[in-house]
């Protein structure tokens, strides 16, 4: 496995188990509350992660599909009257996409993660390996928001 792909992996593992306990036992209007007007809801973000984990997966080559991308993806608006997947629903997308990813992480030679990556790499590599790795901080701040929503609505909190 490429070294750089090595290093992060072990980060995507550690968000897979995160994102799962994050809405664990949420219930469905908790799901949907949010802290201020402007905020997005638990349920959104976990969905917003989702569509990015899948673009990822597809970036990589694996064969994917995310019913729901243009729903969550960035820049899109919340919707009040939008009828949000359920959380079960979001988490088997998650761990169908998951397996798939992990599977062509193993798979990736370098020619392929030096390859210009398919939208501009804010910070890094414009390459599938820059965008891997910038994913993967992408993905790590929405589970820290998820962390922080679960906290505020009263449930346990992710770590510690």
């Amino acid at each position: 496995m490429d070294t750089t792909l090595a290093a992060v992996v072990p980060l995507f593992r550690a968000n897979n188990d995160l994102f799962r306990g994050g809405l664990a036992g949420i219930s469905r209007e908790d799901l949907s509350r949010r802290p201020h007007g402007d905020s997005n809801p638990i349920i959104w973000v976990a969905a917003h992660a989702l569509s990015w984990r899948s673009s990822l997966a597809k970036m990589c080559g694996a064969d994917v599909t995310n019913p729901w991308a243009r729903l969550f993806e960035g820049g899109s608006k919340l919707d009040d009257e939008m009828e949000y997947p359920e959380a079960s629903e979001i988490i088997e997308l998650w761990d169908d996409t998951t397996r798939k990813l992990m599977k062509r992480f193993e798979e990736l030679g370098d020619d392929e993660l030096a390859k210009p990556a398919s939208f501009g790499v804010p910070f890094g590599e414009n390459t599938l390996r820059g965008a891997i790795v910038f994913l993967n901080f992408h993905e790590t701040y929405h589970i820290g928001q998820i962390g922080f929503l679960r906290k505020w609505l009263g449930y346990s909190q992710l770590i510690g």
